[in-house]
């Protein structure tokens, strides 16, 4: 009966091992595969791109604002700018096929990064879940930057830092290369729900906190994308599309559209939350006059 009972229990915990391996193994494959992007959330932003001079209800400071009123969509006609991919702190917010997958040690079978491909501009990233230190602060920044990845049960949790200086927003809302980013990501089914926190210490008050969702594609494939720069516009050379500091024109049609006053238009903390509608029915701003565009107009021709 002593050695039955003692077999009996080191069977049970070879067995509950093997549950638990198992269960965590199934939890790291839990991403791999090729999904489609769902737009059913922020779908203006996110296809056709947010109108210029809308910056509301995102944590910006003073900084990113005078920034971004600098920009001009014409820059992106640019040959040296047209095969420009998104960086990682954007990129899951773009248009295009996601591909995810994994690699394991092959003798130990431990998982030791996660990869994703996105089509749009082949936006390939490397998420390290081997526990490797990440670069220096100085070290050279790139477009995708350095991630580490863990999972916490079946969510993968991952942070990203040395990305090159970019945009959060596709309307000239920059980050800094001290820019860093934290996600998590969360499969349900056929649906994959990715949640962003991007920090930057130079243009955001606070994280900006994105979700996007993706669904499951059982079957498909992934077609390159070559990007071949083309002159699109005649411009001489060195001449950047921009707009000076002070002209606020064009950035104050989004305003005038909506009806909105600029402070609201122009984003910041306090724009964030529901509260800031009662804020502004309490403290009313007029809205810029229509007619101050049109003079503007007539000043420039």
């Amino acid at each position: 009966m002593p050695r039955m009972k003692k077999a009996l229990a080191v069977a049970l915990v070879v067995a509950g091992l093997s549950a638990a391996t198992t269960q965590v193994a199934v939890g790291q494959s839990l991403l791999n595969g090729y999904w489609a992007s769902l737009y059913n959330e922020d779908a203006d932003e996110r296809i056709p791109g947010p109108s210029v001079g809308d910056y509301a209800g995102l944590p910006v400071n003073k900084a990113a604002i005078s920034a971004a009123l600098t920009w001009s969509a014409d820059e992106l006609t640019i040959p040296e700018i047209q095969c420009r991919p998104h960086p990682s702190i954007y990129g899951f917010r773009g248009i295009g096929i996601l591909r995810i997958w994994e690699d394991r040690d092959p003798e130990t079978q431990a998982q030791t990064e996660i990869e994703t491909w996105i089509v749009w501009q082949e936006q390939h990233r490397h998420i390290y879940m081997d526990g490797r230190p990440h670069p220096a602060w100085w070290a050279q920044k790139t477009w995708q930057g350095f991630s580490s990845g863990r999972w916490n049960g079946d969510t993968l949790e991952v942070h990203t830092d040395n990305v090159r200086a970019a945009w959060v927003r596709r309307n000239g809302l920059p980050t800094s290369d001290r820019a860093t980013m934290d996600e998590r990501f969360f499969r349900f089914d056929d649906l994959l729900t990715h949640i962003m926190m991007v920090s930057d210490p130079a243009f955001l008050t606070e994280p900006m906190v994105k979700s996007n969702e993706f669904q499951f594609i059982p079957s498909s494939a992934m077609e390159p994308y070559p990007c071949m720069p083309v002159d699109e516009v005649p411009r001489a050379q060195g001449d950047l599309p921009m707009h000076l500091p002070g002209d606020e024109r064009d950035a104050q049609e989004w305003a005038q559209q909506y009806h909105l006053p600029l402070e609201a238009a122009y984003g910041g903390p306090q724009t964030m939350f529901p509260e800031y509608q009662d804020y502004l029915k309490s403290h009313p701003a007029a809205p810029v006059p229509t007619s101050a565009r049109k003079a503007g107009k007539k000043e420039q021709e």
